[in-house]
């Protein structure tokens, strides 16, 4: 396995690596979503507060719902997060921050989310004076960064395979599950799509692959579970679970949510529920990784299988089954990663009365996916 032996650090170990990292002269670009999230850039102003010279270079990704969307005027809470990335950067001297947008519905009101997130970098050009190519996920929805990582992954390992000087991919993302648990979908898309760039394979060679479907599930997804189920025809359902978990009932919280909806399914056995610890997005990777081996073996005399994976869960536990996707389908794997995209997001309105509380619980990750520890 590629991140068998991993980096990953968080709280004050993020803090700590980041200090003595910066020690050194360091050229950094900082590919960050800003959006309404509180958390678009707690990242950014934990590492760029710290001493260290090189460049400390910003690109911020907008979100739009279509194009007519871009002449709107800003939510309140983008405008904060802007004023206080902007407050960052003239402090620090950094050069001004550019901008990708992002437009989520074609005119045709087709989603194109994930094909327009694959052009945010379009080739090495654009990151070849950089030795540390950060990209902070707090602030970007699955169908945005997935893409992003899987073409940053495919320059950065190019670049590193040449035998020139290293260059590093870090993935930074603020976790916070009551914060989380503020923010809904204001409409999702009439039917589940896999993602562009990790579809798995469908022509006709493939039709008679039995399919897999492995969902990590999260709370508030029930309807994107439900869609995603209707696309698909598993002979068998492996969900994953969060434990160990900082709220240790919240396992058996999301079995009753979800009771209904698996234990209808023929497809579905309690033997067949896995557990990922909520913290590490390596132990499910890990943990894929070794599920979409065992059911390619067992499937191999039945002209093969088709595994599905969707992520339902958090950021770290959707990199967790990003990397092992990337990884099976470099292996040649039918793999793949299916959702249903989310048309809008919004805050609760009771966040403001529980903003002071909701903040102080935001944790910091580190995951380093590419680069010297792996040369």
């Amino acid at each position: 396995m590629r991140w068998e032996n991993y980096f990953l650090q968080s709280d004050k170990g993020f803090t700590d690596f980041w200090s003595r990292y910066l020690s050194e002269h360091r050229d950094i670009l900082y590919i960050m979503g800003l959006g309404f999230d509180p958390r678009s850039v707690v990242g950014i102003e934990s590492i760029y507060r710290m001493v260290g010279t090189g460049l400390r270079d910003v690109m911020i990704v907008r979100y739009f719902k279509n194009e007519h969307d871009k002449q709107s005027v800003n939510h309140p809470q983008v405008e904060k997060n802007l004023g206080r990335l902007n407050d960052l950067i003239d402090a620090k001297k950094c050069n001004p921050y550019s901008q990708k947008d992002i437009v989520f519905r074609s005119q045709e009101d087709i989603s194109v989310t994930a094909l327009e997130s694959a052009k945010i970098i379009t080739g090495l050009e654009e990151i070849e004076k950089y030795s540390e190519i950060v990209v902070d996920i707090s602030a970007m929805p699955r169908s945005v960064f997935i893409p992003l990582l899987q073409k940053l992954l495919f320059i950065i390992d190019g670049y590193n395979s040449s035998g020139k000087e290293v260059k590093n991919l870090h993935v930074v993302v603020a976790e916070n599950p009551s914060l989380d648990g503020k923010i809904f979908d204001k409409g999702t898309d009439e039917e589940a799509s896999y993602i562009h760039g990790v579809r798995p394979k469908e022509s006709a060679k493939y039709e008679e692959h039995k399919e897999i479907w492995i969902p990590i599930l999260g709370e508030n997804q029930e309807e994107q579970f439900e869609k995603i189920r209707k696309k698909l025809s598993p002979v068998e359902t492996c969900p994953i679970l969060p434990f160990p978990s900082e709220d240790l009932r919240r396992g058996d919280n999301l079995i009753n949510k979800y009771g209904d909806l698996l234990f209808n399914d023929a497809d579905f056995e309690t033997k067949n529920i896995v557990y990922a610890d909520e913290g590490n997005p390596f132990h499910v990777y890990r943990l894929l990784n070794q599920t979409i081996d065992r059911y390619d073996r067992s499937f191999a005399l039945l002209n093969g299988c088709r595994i599905v994976v969707s992520a339902l869960s958090s950021k770290l536990l959707t990199i967790g089954s990003f990397l092992a996707v990337f990884e099976k389908k470099s292996e040649g794997k039918n793999v793949g990663v299916m959702h249903v995209e989310s048309l809008e997001h919004a805050l609760d309105a009771g966040y403001e009365q529980e903003k002071e509380q909701i903040e102080k619980n935001h944790k910091l990750f580190e995951i380093w996916l590419a680069g010297e520890p792996y040369i």
